[in-house]
C-alpha cells in the first residue's frame, strides 16, 4: 500500500492532554473511535473494546504508548505506529523503522486514512485490531460516562507524560474540581448544566494555562532524556529496512517458488526444517532482527548460517548508520542481548539467550577492524566478520532425535548438474503463523564439478531469497534425500556474494562437511 503523506506526524501536547481536556469538559459534538483487540495480551483481552478520546495515540511495547503490548510480541516495536486526527477523520502513521504496519493486509509505507471496519496489524505475525467509528447516539464522547472519561483521560492523555508530577497534580486538581461541580450540576436540567459547565471552563482557564506551561517544560526535559533513543533509531534506519518486508514479498515468493515439498520423503524432511529469528537489543531496546532457516541433523545438532546467528558482524559496511550500530555494539558488548528462537512445523521450539561474548553456537570466524567512526564526539572501532562463504555455518548441540541424514564425503564432490532441493522460509513466507510454519521448497542444480574457488557448491538457476539462508540443501543419493549442504549468500565483510542487478543473492552452498 503506497503511503499518502499530509502533515508529518509529531506527538504534541495539544493532541494528547489538550484533546483529553476537551473530552472531559466539552464532550458534546467531539467524535471518538474504538479499537477492538482481536488477540489477547498482558494488557488487553481478545474482544476488548478500547475507546480513544484523544487526537493522537501511539501503539507499541513502550510504557508510554496508549495502546500497549507486552514483550511476548517480539515483532512489535517500542513505538510501532500512531493514529492521528486529521480534520474530521483519522490516519494511521508508520513509526517503526524495523517492523511493518499493515492495513487490511497491505503494508503502510508512510500513512493512510482509516475507514470504519478497517483492520490494523502490527508486523507480519503481530496483533490485530479492528477500527470502529460509533454511530447514532453513541457517536460522540458525551455518550461516555464521566467516570469512564476520567479513566480514559488518565490512560491516553497523561500516560505519555507520566513523569510530569507537577503537571499531573494540576490536572488532577482540575478534574477533581470539575467532578465536584458536576455533583451539583446533576441536579439541574440539561440547559442549566451546559451553561454552568461553560462558566466552569472559563473560571479554570488560568489554571489550565499554568498546567500547559508546566507540561511543555516537562516535555522538553523528556525529549532530552530520549535523545539517546532517537539516535539509536536513526542509526538503525537503513539496517533494519532489510529485515521487515516479509508480507510485501508474498506474491513474488509464490511466483518463484514451489509451496510445499515435492515428495513424501521431502515432506517428512520439512518437519525438521525450522524458521529462526535472532533479535538484538541494546540496553533493553530492540534494534535489529534477522530471520532465516535452521535444520536438525540426526546427530542432534541444529544447523544454520552464521550470519543468521550474529548479524551484528554482517551489517552493510557502506552504510554509516550500520557502522555506527556495529561500533556501539562492539564497544559495549555487555549491553547487547541476543535472543535466538527457532520453531519447526511439528511445533518444536528452541530458544537461546546470550551475549556476543558468550554465544552457545559453534562457529569459525575472525573480526577485521575497518577503522573508527565518530559517535557523539567519541571515536568507536568498527569490526566486521572476516571469513569466506565456506565458513557461513553455525551449529548448536540440542540433543534431539529424529533429525535429517547427511553425507560429509559426497558434499564436496557432487557432479555437475546434480539436482538439488532447498527448504527454507524466503522473506518469511511459510512462517506467517508461528504456530503452523511450513517451509518452501525450491529447486536448483550444481553449476560446476566439486567446489568453487571459495570452497562452496555453486548453484545455477536458483530461486531462493533472503530468509532461505541457513536452510538444508538436499541431493537424492542412492534413492534417498540426503543433506549435502547449508544455503548461504554471505561473503567476506557481510557483502552479497555476486549479487545481480535486481538484488538477488547468487547462491552458494556450504558443504555439510565444513560444519562441526
Amino acid at each position: 500500500m503506497a503511503g499518502r503523506t499530509t502533515n508529518s506526524y509529531k506527538k504534541t501536547l495539544s493532541g494528547s492532554i489538550g484533546a483529553g481536556m476537551g473530552s472531559l469538559f466539552a464532550p458534546s459534538g467531539k467524535k471518538y473511535y474504538i479499537l477492538e483487540h482481536k488477540v489477547s495480551s498482558k494488557y488487553h483481552k481478545a474482544g476488548e473494546s478500547q475507546e480513544i478520546i484523544v487526537d493522537n495515540i501511539e501503539l507499541g511495547r513502550d510504557s508510554h504508548c496508549q495502546v500497549r503490548f507486552d514483550e511476548n510480541f517480539k515483532t512489535v516495536s517500542r513505538h510501532h505506529a500512531a493514529i492521528v486526527r486529521d480534520g474530521d477523520t483519522w490516519k494511521l502513521v508508520q513509526l517503526s523503522k524495523t517492523n511493518t504496519t499493515f492495513l487490511n493486509g497491505r503494508p503502510v509505507k508512510n500513512e493512510w486514512y482509516l475507514q470504519n471496519g478497517d483492520e490494523i496489524q502490527l508486523s507480519v505475525n503481530g496483533p490485530k485490531l479492528g477500527y470502529i467509528i460509533p454511530t447514532g447516539k453513541k457517536s460522540t464522547v458525551g455518550s461516555i460516562g464521566l467516570t469512564r472519561r476520567l479513566s480514559l483521560f488518565r490512560q491516553q492523555a497523561l500516560r505519555p507524560y507520566k513523569t510530569a508530577i507537577t503537571c499531573l497534580s494540576v490536572v488532577l486538581a482540575l478534574a477533581v474540581g470539575a467532578l465536584g461541580t458536576w455533583n451539583y450540576l446533576l441536579r439541574e436540567d440539561l440547559s442549566a448544566h451546559s451553561v454552568m459547565l461553560a462558566d466552569q471552563i472559563d473560571a479554570n482557564k488560568a489554571n489550565k494555562a499554568k498546567a500547559d506551561s508546566l507540561a511543555n517544560e516537562l516535555v522538553a526535559n523528556n525529549e532530552k532524556m530520549k535523545d539517546y533513543e532517537d539516535k539509536i533509531a536513526d542509526m538503525t534506519k537503513k539496517v533494519a529496512s532489510a529485515n521487515a518486508r516479509a508480507a510485501a514479498a508474498w506474491k513474488k515468493a509464490q511466483e518463484t517458488t514451489t509451496v510445499g515439498p515435492s515428495s513424501g520423503e521431502l515432506s517428512e524432511a520439512s518437519k525438521q526444517t525450522y524458521f529462526c529469528i535472532t533479535g538484538l537489543s541494546l540496553n533493553g531496546e530492540y534494534v535489529l532482527t534477522a530471520s532465516g532457516t535452521a535444520f536438525l541433523l540426526d546427530d542432534g545438532r541444529l544447523v544454520t548460517a552464521q550470519h543468521c546467528v550474529n548479524p551484528y558482524y554482517f551489517l552493510d559496511p557502506t552504510d554509516e548508520n550500520s557502522l555506527i550500530l556495529n561500533a556501539i555494539m562492539v564497544q559495549n558488548p555487555q549491553a547487547v542481548t541476543c535472543k535466538f528462537f527457532a520453531v519447526s512445523p511439528s511445533g518444536d521450539r528452541i530458544e537461546k539467550t546470550f551475549t556476543p561474548n558468550s554465544c552457545p553456537f559453534n562457529m569459525v570466524y575472525s573480526l577485521e577492524t575497518l577503522g573508527t567512526i565518530d559517535v557523539s564526539g567519541q571515536p568507536y572501532a568498527i569490526k566486521m566478520a572476516n571469513f569466506s562463504s565456506k565458513n557461513d555455518w553455525a551449529t548448536l548441540k540440542v540433543g534431539k532425535s529424529g533429525g535429517l541424514s547427511f553425507d560429509n564425503s559426497k558434499s564436496t564432490s557432487l557432479p555437475i548438474n546434480t539436482h538439488l532441493n532447498i527448504l527454507g522460509y524466503p522473506k518469511g513466507v511459510g512462517a506467517e503463523n508461528l504456530s503452523n510454519v511450513s517451509p518452501i521448497n525450491s529447486e536448483s542444480s550444481v553449476a560446476r564439478e566439486g567446489l568453487d574457488t571459495d570452497g562452496c557448491i555453486l548453484l545455477s538457476n536458483s530461486e531462493t531469497d533472503h530468509g532461505n539462508s541457513g536452510g538444508p540443501v538436499f541431493a537424492k543419493l542412492d534413492g534417498k534425500f540426503i543433506v549435502i549442504g547449508i544455503l548461504t549468500g554471505a561473503n567476506r565483510l557481510g557483502s552479497k556474494s555476486g549479487s545481480s542487478k535486481d538484488g538477488k543473492w547468487k547462491d552458494r552452498v556450504v558443504p555439510i562437511a565444513n560444519a562441526r
